[in-house]
C-alpha cells in the first residue's frame, strides 16, 4: 500500500488557485500537482479573450479574500485586469491591453509560490479507482502528445464544461469559406476591421462583444432568437483616493465586500416561487423593462422585453450593448438560424446574408461538467453513465459523489450561485473539501472517505424540490434545466445559504476508513506549522496582558491582606 499522500488536481482555475493556495499554505501540505490543458493558470479567464470581455459582478467581491486587491481600477474590470497574464503568448502585440493593473489570477498564483506545484499543456483524458484503491490518472502532453499515466492517493476536478455549438447539423463544414470561431476560442489573428461580421447567440458573451466589435467592424449583424432582461450597469473608475483608503485603512476593502456580498445575495429573493417574491420580482421586471425602453432603438422595443419572467434566463446587466443597436453598422435579427452555407447564413425569415466571419457567442453546454474526459469510479462505471441514470449530473453538496472514493469536484452540479461571486462559491467548496477530506487524509486520521449513495441522493432530493416553483423552470429556454428536465446548474437559495449549510456537522453522511489511532498528534503539529507568526505574537502579547494584570491586582491586595493578618 502506498503510504504517502500525494493529492492530483485537474484544472488551474479560479477554484484550483484556491485549492492550492488551501493545500499549501492552510494545511501546510506540498505533494501535490495541478494539470491544465491550457498555457497558464485562470481558467476561464485564459480561454475567453474576446474582444469586451468583462466581469458583471463587482470585481472587489469577484476577487480572492486570501489575496485582496486595492487596486482594480474600476468597479466591474475587464477580463485582463482579473487574469493579470503574460499576453506575449496568447496574443498578438497589436491586441495587448494597454493597462494591466490587476493583481488577481497570475499574481495570485506567483505570490503564494503555486506556480511550482502546477503543469501546463497537459490534459487529462480519463481517470479510474484501481483494484489497489488508488486513482491512476491518465494524461497526455498537449505538445508532444506524449501519453502517461500517475497514481495518487487523491484526485480532485475543477468543473470543466464543453462548448455550444448550437445545432451543427446546420452547417456545411468541408465547404466553409467564411472564418467561423466560439467567442471562448477567438481568434485574434483575425482582423475584423471593416469586415461583414455575424453574432450567433444573446446572451453575456454576446452582450459584451457586440459594442466592442461594432467600433470597428464594417457591419455587424447578430441572431437572437429569444430576447433578455437587459438591467443598467453603472461602472465608474475608482479615484486614487478610493484606492488608498482600500490599501490603507484596516478592514476597509473587506467591509465593502460584505456589503456588496449581501447586496447581490439579496437579489435571490426575486427568483423564489410565493407571492412576496412574486412581487418584488415585478418591481425589478418594471425597471428593466423602462430602462430596455429608454436605451434601445425603439424598432427593438417589442422583440427585446422578454414575455418570461426574471431570472428565468441570467440576467444581464448591460455593458452599452443596447446603445450600440442605434449604430448604423449594427443591426439585431430576432431569427434563428435556418443554414449556414459557404459563405453566408440564412435565417429562419428566409433572409440570406453573406459575411466575412461568423462568431458564435453561444456560451458553454453547462450541464456536461467534466467533459471530455471520462472519470471510472470503484465498480468500472464511468461517471458520466451514473449521472445519465440519475437523470443529469448530482453530488453531495455539489462536490462528493457515491462510488467515487477519495474524489471531489469543485464547481459541481447545483452550486452555481444566482447572481454572486463563483469565487465565493468555489472558496467556501474548498473549505468544506477541506475540513472533511484533505485535513483527515493528511493528519492519517482516515484513508478513504466516500459519501453514501442515501445521503447524496437525499441531499440531491430535498435541493430539487426546493427548486420547484422557482423561475428556473418557468418555461423559457436556458442553460440550467438539462434535456431530462432537471436543474444541474443552480442553487436553489441565497449564497450564504450555502456557506451554512457546509458548517453542519456531516453525521452519517460518508463512509470513512479510518488509519491511525495517533491522528490527533499530527493534527496539533499541523496546527503548530501553519499557524501565522502574527497569530503567536498575538497570544504572546495577550497572555503577557494577563499576567500583568495578575500580578498588577495581586500587588494592590498586598496591604488589605497584611492588615487582615496584623487584625
Amino acid at each position: 500500500m502506498m503510504d504517502s499522500v500525494s493529492v492530483i488536481v485537474i484544472g488551474a482555475g479560479p477554484s484550483g488557485i484556491s485549492l492550492a493556495h488551501t493545500l499549501k499554505h492552510k494545511l501546510g501540505f506540498n505533494d501535490f500537482t495541478f494539470y491544465d490543458k491550457l498555457d497558464g493558470p485562470g481558467g476561464t479567464w485564459r480561454q475567453n479573450t474576446y474582444p469586451g470581455v468583462g466581469c458583471d459582478v463587482p470585481t472587489l467581491l469577484y476577487s480572492f479574500s486570501f489575496n485582496q486587491n486595492p487596486n482594480w481600477s474600476k468597479e466591474l474590470c475587464e477580463g485582463p485586469e482579473i487574469l493579470e497574464c503574460e499576453f506575449d503568448s496568447i496574443l498578438p502585440l497589436k491586441y495587448k491591453p494597454t493597462e494591466i493593473i490587476g493583481l488577481d489570477m497570475e499574481d495570485t498564483v506567483d505570490k503564494f509560490d503555486l506556480r511550482k506545484h502546477m503543469q501546463f499543456g497537459v490534459e487529462c483524458t480519463s481517470a479510474s479507482w484501481n483494484s489497489q484503491g488508488f486513482w491512476e490518472i491518465n494524461l497526455v502532453d498537449t505538445k508532444t502528445q506524449v501519453k502517461y499515466t500517475r497514481t495518487p492517493l487523491y484526485s480532485y476536478l475543477q468543473s470543466v464544461v464543453s462548448l455550444s455549438l448550437g445545432r451543427s447539423n446546420l452547417l456545411e463544414w468541408r465547404n466553409l469559406v467564411v472564418r467561423f470561431f466560439h467567442t471562448a476560442r477567438w481568434n485574434h489573428h483575425f482582423d475584423y476591421s471593416g469586415k461583414r461580421l455575424a453574432v450567433i447567440g444573446n446572451g453575456c458573451s454576446a452582450a459584451q462583444v457586440v459594442p466592442a466589435i461594432s467600433q470597428k467592424a464594417g457591419y455587424v449583424k447578430q441572431y437572437a432568437r429569444s430576447a433578455q432582461w437587459y438591467h443598467e450597469r453603472p461602472n465608474r473608475p475608482f479615484t486614487s483616493f478610493e484606492k488608498w483608503c482600500l490599501g490603507n485603512i484596516p478592514l476597509w476593502e473587506r467591509y465593502l465586500r460584505l456589503r456588496l456580498f449581501l447586496t447581490s445575495d439579496s437579489l435571490v429573493a426575486t427568483y423564489l416561487p410565493g407571492p412576496a417574491a412574486e412581487k418584488v420580482r415585478a418591481k425589478a421586471e418594471s425597471g428593466a423593462r423602462q430602462y430596455i425602453y429608454q436605451t434601445a432603438p425603439k424598432e427593438y422595443h417589442k422583440f427585446l422585453v422578454p414575455d418570461f419572467p426574471l431570472g428565468c434566463k441570467r440576467r444581464i446587466f448591460d455593458p452599452n450593448y443596447l446603445e450600440s443597436l442605434h449604430r448604423s453598422n449594427v443591426e439585431l435579427a430576432p431569427v434563428g438560424i435556418d443554414h449556414i452555407d459557404e459563405t453566408g447564413i440564412t435565417g429562419t425569415d428566409g433572409v440570406r446574408t453573406e459575411f466575412d466571419a461568423i462568431m458564435l457567442a453561444t456560451g458553454f453546454d453547462v450541464q456536461k461538467f467534466i467533459v471530455p474526459m471520462e472519470v471510472y469510479g470503484k465498480d468500472g462505471k464511468a461517471l458520466s453513465q451514473q449521472w445519465l441514470e440519475s437523470r443529469g449530473a448530482q453530488a453531495y453538496m455539489g462536490v462528493y459523489v457515491h462510488n467515487f472514493p477519495n474524489f471531489g469536484l469543485l464547481f459541481g452540479p447545483n452550486t452555481f450561485p444566482a447572481h454572486n461571486s463563483v469565487l465565493f462559491a468555489s472558496e467556501v467548496q474548498v473549505e468544506y473539501l477541506a475540513r472533511t477530506l484533505l485535513a483527515p487524509i493528511i493528519d492519517h486520521r482516515i484513508s478513504s472517505l466516500e459519501v453514501k449513495s442515501t445521503s447524496e441522493n437525499q441531499w440531491v432530493n430535498a435541493l430539487q424540490t426546493e427548486l420547484k416553483g422557482s423561475v428556473f423552470e418557468a418555461g423559457c429556454s436556458n442553460w440550467y434545466i438539462n434535456p431530462h428536465g432537471r436543474n444541474s446548474a443552480s442553487w436553489p437559495g441565497y449564497a450564504s445559504t450555502y456557506w451554512k449549510e457546509t458548517l453542519k456537522p456531516q453525521v452519517g453522511v460518508f463512509n470513512r476508513v479510518y488509519r491511525s489511532k495517533f491522528w490527533i498528534g499530527n493534527t496539533v503539529w499541523r496546527w503548530i506549522r501553519t499557524t501565522k507568526k502574527e497569530s503567536y505574537f498575538m497570544l504572546l502579547l495577550s497572555l503577557a496582558g494577563f499576567m500583568w494584570h495578575r500580578k498588577s491586582v495581586s500587588a494592590h491586595q498586598l496591604p488589605f491582606i497584611y492588615r487582615k493578618i496584623v487584625s
